[in-house]
């Protein structure tokens, strides 16, 4: 008999440890074990698995619940009718100004409360943006990401932090 991971993608992702003659036994039994009871997720429990059982009906992941605690919140207070995409651009850049003053004049001694709280608001307003435009922002860092991969080939870019458009030139 084998050992298998298998990680159920309902709601949240939880992994289970399973024993099974084959990958589709453990299939099976996750699915029953998860018809019999709920299952709560730990952040431990996000680890490499073996086995993926993907429910795109029922997916919602730790950020979609954050954007919902975010919007409820400014719903709750009649917030949105201020939050334009100009306005939130504004936001952000204000917010990441505040964020680099924790750093003014140290590079190297700063609060991380304060640090954490500027971040968080960055974040806040980056996200609030995205729902204003209807925006995936795990869709838009993976295709940003892609798009620095091309810019910055490894061979050209490791270990240097010259800008893409100059290191044809090295």
């Amino acid at each position: 008999m084998n050992k298998y991971k298998v990680e159920k993608t309902e709601y949240l992702q939880k992994i289970l440890d399973v024993e099974a003659y084959s990958k589709q036994e453990a299939i099976e039994q996750v699915k029953k074990k998860y018809n019999l009871q709920e299952e709560v997720l730990e952040s431990n429990d996000l680890v490499k698995t073996d086995i993926e059982i993907f429910n795109p009906n029922k997916f919602i992941s730790k950020l979609d619940i954050l954007k919902e605690k975010i919007d409820k919140f400014n719903k709750d207070r009649d917030w949105d009718q201020f939050h334009s995409p100009v306005n939130l651009s504004k936001s952000i850049s204000i917010e990441a100004a505040e964020l680099l003053e924790c750093f003014q004049w140290s590079n190297d001694k700063y609060e991380l409360e304060d640090v954490k709280e500027e971040l968080a608001d960055v974040m806040n307003y980056c996200l609030q943006l995205c729902n204003v435009l209807n925006l995936d922002p795990i869709d838009i860092i993976n295709n940003k990401i892609d798009k620095n991969e091309k810019k910055y080939p490894i061979d050209k870019s490791k270990g240097v932090s010259t800008k893409y458009s100059k290191l044809w030139y090295i």
